[in-house]
């Protein structure tokens, strides 16, 4: 018999986040023209000056840390949490994670038994089912309802007939921009306590909310600290994604049984990244980057948004936070268009996909790797002439399609 790999490694789907760069740049290089990328869900603006020369200065940190992380830091995000969702997490309760990426799957390992059921709120981060399949456990989904907001009767029936020991969802959503409601809220709560169940909330885009909307954190909610389970970092609010960096909090089980893990899977977080993360969590400076970014990602989706909703066979709700745009294209499927001399139809969020790359120009992320065909996600990230210029491409293609 031949060497073969693992039956998990071969079913384990690629990023698809991550996995369109290389098609971005093939179809540049063949045909000459440039493709405005709207798919990286990361900021287009870096740390500030102070961070950064805290960086060079944690350089000299070059010596394995406390596999649970930085303890100055873990006191700084627990005041940070304390501040932001009105609960108090002591540093023993925080761990210091490889990105939240990294949380999320150890997280998995902690909490799941091989075959055991894990319910994922969609749309969802294309990540969380494989961090589940990773644990050897199952993803069950939970749908939403029209406006892409939790369905709370759905989600006490799932919870029911699939017997699921873990909750997971985002708020603001990736890939939506749904930002949950302290009614939306209090109502998964209800469940998960009466049910017994773990519910972790990714909290990632928490910095990033629009219209005067407040970010509020299921944590928050009184007699949930034995069931919630926290995850964020620094990756979107400071423009950091590339130093791989996250945080847990929760119950100190659960956070023991993370740091045991994490330190045979990665001995823990860089520590000069760690050493710069307390001055960015500090720092009036960053703070106000952060909000400037905020409010120029806030005018990206009125633009986009409101741009969207007038052509024809688009349907977008307003996200309410994080940076995306996710409109509906299902009135779009069953058309045809032409490229390089052969015809194309479009049935699948891929095609369509495929649809924007070849005729505006325009790279987004097909929507079934969120849970959701029939969608696709942009990412509004960037500036305002690249918003524009990709809005218009993107009318000007339809129109022709229509």
């Amino acid at each position: 018999m031949g060497l073969i790999i693992s039956r998990l490694a071969e079913e384990i789907k690629p990023s698809a986040t991550l996995s369109l760069k290389d098609e971005v740049g093939s179809l540049e290089k063949e045909y000459g023209f440039k493709i405005l990328d709207l798919t990286a869900g990361q900021p287009d603006t870096g740390p500030t000056e102070d961070v950064l020369q805290a960086l060079w200065e944690g350089g000299k940190l070059h010596k394995y840390g406390p596999v649970q992380g930085d303890p100055e830091l873990r006191g700084i995000l627990s005041e940070v949490i304390n501040r932001e969702i009105g609960v108090r997490y002591e540093p023993q309760d925080i761990a210091i994670t490889v990105g939240v990426k990294s949380g999320i799957d150890i997280l998995m390992k902690v909490l799941l038994e091989p075959g055991e059921n894990a319910g994922i709120m969609a749309p969802f981060w294309v990540t969380y089912p494989e961090a589940v399949r990773l644990a050897h456990g199952i993803p069950c989904f939970v749908e939403s309802d029209g406006a892409l907001k939790p369905d709370p009767a759905r989600l006490r029936k799932e919870v029911e007939d699939r017997n699921i020991k873990v909750l997971l969802y985002s708020s603001p959503s990736n890939p939506s921009g749904v930002v949950y409601t302290e009614d939306e809220l209090e109502e998964i709560a209800k469940i998960v306590k009466e049910k017994s169940i773990w519910v972790i909330s990714d909290e990632i885009y928490g910095a990033c909310v629009f219209y005067g909307r407040k970010h509020r954190s299921i944590l928050s909610i009184e007699g949930m600290r034995s069931n919630a389970i926290l995850v964020d970092g620094p990756s979107k609010r400071f423009g950091v994604p590339g130093w791989r960096l996250g945080y847990v909090a929760g119950p100190r089980e659960v956070i023991k049984a993370l740091t045991k893990l994490q330190g045979h899977i990665n001995s823990g977080a860089s520590r000069p990244e760690q050493y710069a993360m307390r001055v960015a969590y500090t720092s009036e400076k960053a703070r106000g980057a952060t909000e400037h970014m905020r409010q120029r990602y806030e005018r990206n989706a009125d633009i986009f948004v409101n741009g969207l909703n007038q052509i024809y066979g688009i349907s977008c709700i307003k996200p309410e936070g994080a940076f995306y745009a996710f409109p509906s294209i299902k009135k779009l499927f069953g058309a045809k268009y032409e490229f390089a001399g052969k015809e194309y139809p479009i049935k699948t969020s891929v095609d369509f996909r495929n649809f924007l790359l070849r005729k505006a120009q325009v790279a987004a992320v097909e929507g079934a790797p969120f849970g959701m065909e029939g969608y696709i996600r942009f990412s509004l990230a960037t500036n305002e002439e690249t918003i524009v210029n990709a809005l218009g491409n993107i009318k000007g293609a339809v129109g022709e399609l229509a």
